[in-house]
């Protein structure tokens, strides 16, 4: 047997740990006993959590609570672990029951946009909550944290009862001084969520609340920096869809947190609760959604979260494949929530202990290889900033103000075709507003080569003036497929594309699907139609064009914004959406995996070797797998993942090389859903 061994800690473990003033003796005694055992790197330290929360923090109380930080940093010390701090609010999650009025003078709480009042999360203006936050943040500096962390709650929506953003008297003073005028929440509102166009406030008021959050975590940086000028600043993140909503402008906020230091970023990996293993799509899509917003020189440690705690909420298994997740696709550690706020053993449940330490090889193995210099391969998706700036409002509600353009991502990573966030792809996929928030030349770039457009894309883009080069003559506004007759189902016919006479897709979705008429240009090659009870065909469903600047298109009259869910999937839509993209990128996309059904893969180039990671998240076993993958130099040898951390040559694998490129690795053993596939091609 031929084993490649790499010995390194590239798969950092940072437990986040609460020590609760009635517990901290037996948690501190039984850390020091345990994390060596766990291998974890690091200790983040959480304060003042969740159910024994008590609101806005108190001087007296924090200070008192400081002595027992300098203790936790010294045994850490002792034991070869780091020491980190991540206090639980800064302006705060929700009220809970709690509040800051009167104890904080002077202190603005959240006004929401319908009037509801929080009592203790904070409107970040408000000077009462800087100078208390001041002075409690310089505490927590004084221990010289290596990182401190914000919490989730440093964003303008979801702080309950408040819904979304803030409209107090200091946000509404702030915005009238910026336009010249005095306006009332009520018309401020309206105007932010008028449907159609959107109002110039809205621009106006998303640009105001950026500005306030990066001078917030501007604030805060300095009030730590002063301190401790060596602490890093860490930023946990909700998901750069949900951050469009309040115009968070990453740039500003990641360059201002940081100062003079690395910025630690925390992008939520979701499934706090195990419901569906094939939850993992958003995690990694989590992943490198907020990886492309950050800059580059960022350390990634991803949130692995178990919530309410104990092996009800996450498996052990469950746990392992978020972290698994989070190294394979090139992050540089895991911050692990996996134990209660409450005092509780962590030895009460010992098999999250033993996961953490049996897997530190494996992770390691992996994290080594795709952290590697190079990118990640595959079908671009888009994401803007600036989605919630110019989003067409269909009725009166803050959630269209979110990004929607990682619809595609669902549905294509499910069908074995990796999705990336970087513009270097031969193939790009848009779908509903997303593309409204891109200029004429982005548009012209991704025209020139393969783009994948739904309806509403495809009307906004012939609204625009570009109906010639998407093979549009005419195209309706989204309607509901009832609304148009009795319709059975979408026959997905053309041979070209792996279609055959009465290869029927369903339309019984949940939600009843939105579609567009479409009239395609002449020369346009229809892969599917729209076909009643009878099976007579009638509305095109899906066609593909190839336009005057030699680019590629191919659209879907479904409005995915308001028509994606499980039941689209299905092994005809594999079909299609794989002979699609094989269609759009000529022959050149990065990676087809075929053998069963629900993958989540990847390929990560770095020099002469390539990373391809299959997850089966399917409880059914893959028989086999086969990799398809483009690229102008031959494969030389494969190696493969083992479960005990080592690169081994020894494995059955079937390899076509190609003249043309287009190479194949068929594996043939089968792969379980807890134990994903590895392997690292060497080119030639």
């Amino acid at each position: 047997m031929d084993i490649i061994s790499r010995d390194s800690n590239n798969a950092w473990y940072a437990l986040r740990r609460t020590m609760p003033p009635f517990s901290f003796e037996q948690n501190l005694k039984e850390a020091i006993s345990v994390l060596q055992k766990y291998k974890v790197d690091e200790l983040i330290l959480k304060i003042d959590v969740e159910e024994f929360w008590h609101g806005q923090p108190d001087y007296d109380r924090t200070k008192k609570y400081q002595e027992k930080l300098f203790i936790i940093k010294n045994e850490m010390s002792n034991i070869g672990i780091v020491y980190s701090l991540n206090p639980w609010i800064t302006v705060g999650h929700g009220d809970f029951g709690r509040t800051a009025i009167p104890q904080i003078s002077g202190f603005q709480a959240m006004v929401g946009h319908d009037g509801s009042e929080c009592k203790c999360c904070a409107c970040p203006l408000s000077n009462a909550w800087r100078e208390n936050t001041a002075k409690i943040w310089s505490l927590y500096a004084e221990t010289a944290p290596s990182v401190m962390w914000c919490e989730d709650d440093l964003r303008i929506v979801g702080h309950k009862p408040v819904e979304w953003s803030c409209f107090c008297p200091l946000h509404i003073k702030m915005f009238c001084d910026r336009i010249g005028h005095s306006v009332t929440r009520d018309e401020l509102v309206d105007a932010i969520l008028s449907p159609g166009e959107p109002h110039s406030w809205r621009k106006e008021y998303l640009n105001m609340q950026g500005d306030i959050m990066t001078d917030t975590v501007r604030f805060i940086a300095k009030v730590v920096h002063e301190i401790s000028p060596s602490t890093c600043m860490g930023l946990m993140s909700s998901g750069p869809a949900l951050h469009a909503v309040e115009g968070r402008p990453w740039a500003k906020i990641a360059n201002a947190l940081s100062g003079k230091n690395v910025l630690y970023s925390r992008p939520t990996l979701g499934n706090y609760s195990e419901t569906a293993i094939r939850g993992l799509y958003y995690s990694a899509n989590s992943i490198k959604a907020t990886r492309y917003c950050l800059p580059g020189n960022v350390v990634e440690q991803t949130e692995v979260e178990n919530v309410p705690f104990t092996q009800y909420a996450n498996s052990v298994n469950f746990t392992f494949l978020k972290m698994v997740v989070s190294f394979a696709f090139g992050c540089n550690g895991v911050t692990l929530n996996l134990f209660d706020h409450c005092g509780t053993s962590m030895e009460l449940e010992p098999k999250y202990g033993e996961m953490l330490g049996e897997k530190k090889t494996y992770l390691n193995a992996l994290a080594s290889f795709s952290q590697r210099v190079g990118p990640l391969r595959g079908v671009r998706v888009l994401h803007h900033d600036k989605a919630g700036f110019n989003n067409h409002l269909d009725k009166r509600h803050w959630k269209g103000l979110s990004a929607d353009g990682d619809i595609w991502a669902s549905a294509l990573e499910a069908h074995g075709i990796p999705t990336i966030y970087d513009d270097n792809v031969v193939t790009t996929a848009a779908c509903g507003q997303i593309i409204r928030s891109f200029s004429d030349n982005d548009i012209k770039a991704m025209l020139s080569k393969g783009l994948l457009l739904d309806g509403e894309a495809a009307e906004i883009l012939s609204e625009r003036g570009f109906g010639d080069a998407i093979g549009v003559k005419s195209i309706s506004a989204k309607t509901c497929v009832d609304d148009l007759g009795a319709f059975a189902a979408e026959e997905y016919y053309n041979p070209e594309f792996e279609g055959e006479k009465h290869k029927f897709l369903t339309i019984r979705f949940p939600v009843r699907p939105n579609i567009h008429i479409i009239e395609p240009l002449n020369g346009a090659r229809v892969i599917s139609q729209l076909v009643n009870a009878d099976a007579v065909r009638q509305h095109t469903m899906t066609y593909a064009f190839e336009n005057s600047q030699g680019g590629r298109v191919v659209v879907y009259a479904l409005n995915m914004a308001s028509s994606y869910s499980p039941r689209f999937n299905g092994t005809f839509r594999m079909e299609q959406l794989q002979s699609v993209v094989k269609w759009l990128s000529r022959g050149r996309a990065p990676l087809i995996v075929t053998g069963g059904t629900h993958p989540l893969c990847l390929r990560k180039d770095a020099g002469d070797v390539t990373l391809i990671g299959l997850f089966n998240l399917c409880l059914d076993p893959w028989i086999s797998a086969c990799f398809e993958l483009y690229d102008t130099r031959n494969i030389g040898n494969v190696s493969l993942l083992t479960e005990e951390g080592e690169w081994s040559r020894d494995i059955e694998l079937e390899i076509k090389n190609s003249s043309t490129g287009h190479h194949v690795i068929k594996f043939n053993k089968s792969i379980y859903f807890n134990n994903p596939l590895f392997l690292s091609v060497k080119w030639t």
